[in-house]
């Protein structure tokens, strides 16, 4: 019975608005650093990321206007009145979590392709380097063994 008791204040607690504001206040700040290193890796995806960005920053001031409603709600006099508050803007912050994470999700989906767009290049570019340094190798063996040569292109 205590161990259940225990849960569910944990519960309560967990759910408590105060709580989640300050979980998802860590979690933008998370966020806006990850925006931050989004910007410095993925210029190629410009409108992602000022989409990202756009929603990140609607979704900030949706929390803002929530901790003004909460700050609000504790000046209400009536428990009942406090408690369909909590619970409304309980439930509004649960969304902007959500919502949250998603746009962090996304903003790591960029930066993995920003990062794998450079891995290809850099393949690329690797790849070009040893075909200039084997195709004077091919042309001569192609010559020597009277076949005729590869069409040689410029670098």
């Amino acid at each position: 019975m205590l161990l259940s008791t225990s849960f569910i204040i944990y519960g309560i607690r967990y759910s408590c608005p105060a709580v989640t504001l300050d979980r998802l206040e860590n979690t933008i700040t998370a966020v806006e650093e990850i925006l931050t290193h989004a910007k410095a890796k993925c210029m190629h995806d410009y409108l992602a990321l000022v989409e990202a960005e756009t929603r990140f920053l609607q979704t900030k001031l949706a929390v803002s206007r929530l901790h003004s409603r909460l700050l609000e709600a504790r000046n209400i006099p009536c428990w009942k009145n406090y408690l369909r508050d909590s619970f409304t803007i309980s439930r509004a912050l649960a969304i902007l979590e959500r919502e949250v994470r998603d746009i962090k999700t996304s903003l790591l989906v960029l930066i993995e392709a920003a990062h794998q767009h450079k891995l290809t290049a850099d393949i690329r570019e690797g790849q070009e380097t040893v075909d200039g340094v084997l195709q004077p190798h091919y042309s001569l063996h192609a010559r020597v063994h009277g076949q005729p040569a590869a069409p040689e292109y410029e670098v």
